[in-house]
């Protein structure tokens, strides 16, 4: 299944089903391989920002494109903010620690985000922290919500956190943040049901990395 953007508006919109809506899951692969690198963005190599609701495969997607491309670096946000000893208190309410956002953007910015030679993969479950002009390509994963309910019953995640994920995956909370924190041209919305999503996915980021064209 090839994924198709058009640059068609985005459309609000939730199933009473559950279902992610149509239009936003035809987004994301074909529409990555079409992107070409900004004039305006003077890094040698892209960002890129791999983000959705928890379980819909944003972790297995950076390693993958981090091992497919030579030179590129993986940053995983929740991790390195539990390495780095950069969590705040634990929400018991949302069942999970909190990040210190200032020093994690900080370590970041120190850690190849500031600079002009690109190169990273970030993957984490929020995209509005971040500055807009760290990334050329930010992808979004969705994914079918019986899905990613069984994705999350595996993790041992309790019920109450299982239903917060999966109503943010119905009413698109992180594809709504995406558009909202960066210009649509470089948002994409790739389905993630399956293995061979997945591929895809990768395969199409690492075109769009090999595309790149570097300045210098």
């Amino acid at each position: 299944r090839t994924c198709t953007f058009e640059g068609a508006p985005h459309t609000p919109s939730a199933s009473s089903t559950g279902e992610t809506p149509a239009l936003e899951r035809e987004k994301g692969v074909t529409g990555i391989i079409r992107m070409g690198k900004s004039a305006a963005t003077p890094r040698r190599k892209p960002n890129v920002l791999i983000t959705g609701t928890p379980g819909t495969g944003k972790s297995s997607l950076a390693e993958r494109v981090a091992a497919a491309v030579e030179g590129f670096k993986r940053i995983d946000v929740s991790q390195l903010a539990k390495e780095q000893d950069m969590l705040e208190e634990f929400d018991e309410e949302l069942d999970t620690h909190v990040i210190d956002e200032d020093k994690v953007l900080d370590h970041m910015e120190e850690h190849g985000l500031g600079g002009d030679a690109g190169g990273v993969v970030v993957d984490y479950h929020g995209c509005d922290l971040f500055p807009e002009r760290w990334f050329d390509l930010v992808v979004v994963l969705t994914c079918d919500n019986t899905v990613l309910y069984d994705r999350l019953q595996a993790r041992g995640y309790s019920e109450s956190k299982i239903r917060g994920n999966v109503e943010c995956e119905i009413f698109q909370t992180l594809v709504e943040e995406a558009k909202d924190s960066y210009d649509e041209s470089i948002v994409k919305v790739c389905a993630s049901d399956t293995i061979d999503d997945m591929e895809e996915n990768e395969k199409a980021i690492v075109e769009f990395i090999g595309a790149w064209k570097s300045p210098v």
